[in-house]
C-alpha cells in the first residue's frame, strides 16, 4: 500500500517575517512562495526541506521553548558552523553522548523570532 502521507511542512508563527526571511535566506534557503493571496505568508526551501513561516499579530516569543525545538540535520557541521559565523549568528557546540558507543555534536542558535534552531551533524 502506497503511503498516505508523503511530506510535512510546518508552518512557524513569527512576530517579524522580514527579520525570519532574511536570516533564512543568509543560511542558503530560497524563497519557494510568496504572493498576494497570503501577505503575511511565505514559504522557504532548501534541497527537499520546505516550511512556511507567517506573521501573526498575537505571536509571543515567550512560550515557543515549550512548544518546539526546530531541528535540522546537516551533512557537515564545520560547514554550518562557519555558515553561522559568515552571518553573525552565534551559536554553542555540543557533544551529545546517548550511550557509551554514540556520540554525535550538535549546535544550537536561536532565530530572529527567539525559535531553538538545533543542527545535527551526520543526518541526511
Amino acid at each position: 500500500m502506497a503511503a498516505l502521507f508523503s511530506r510535512i511542512i510546518p508552518i512557524l508563527f513569527v512576530g517579524d517575517l522580514q527579520a525570519e526571511r532574511e536570516f533564512y535566506e543568509a543560511l542558503g534557503f530560497h524563497v519557494t512562495y510568496e504572493g498576494p493571496e497570503y501577505p503575511y505568508f511565505l514559504a522557504l526551501g532548501h534541497g527537499k526541506i520546505e516550511f512556511g513561516i507567517e506573521w501573526r499579530r498575537d505571536f509571543s516569543p515567550g512560550v515557543l521553548d515549550r512548544v518546539l525545538t526546530w531541528q535540522f540535520g546537516v551533512s557537515d557541521l564545520e560547514l554550518a558552523k562557519k555558515r553561522l559565523a559568515e552571518v553573525g549568528v552565534r551559536y554553542r557546540e555540543e557533544l551529545m553522548t546517548p550511550s557509551p558507543d554514540w556520540q554525535y555534536r550538535v549546535l544550537h542558535a536561536r532565530t530572529p523570532n527567539g525559535y531553538h534552531l538545533l543542527l545535527e551533524e551526520g543526518s541526511e
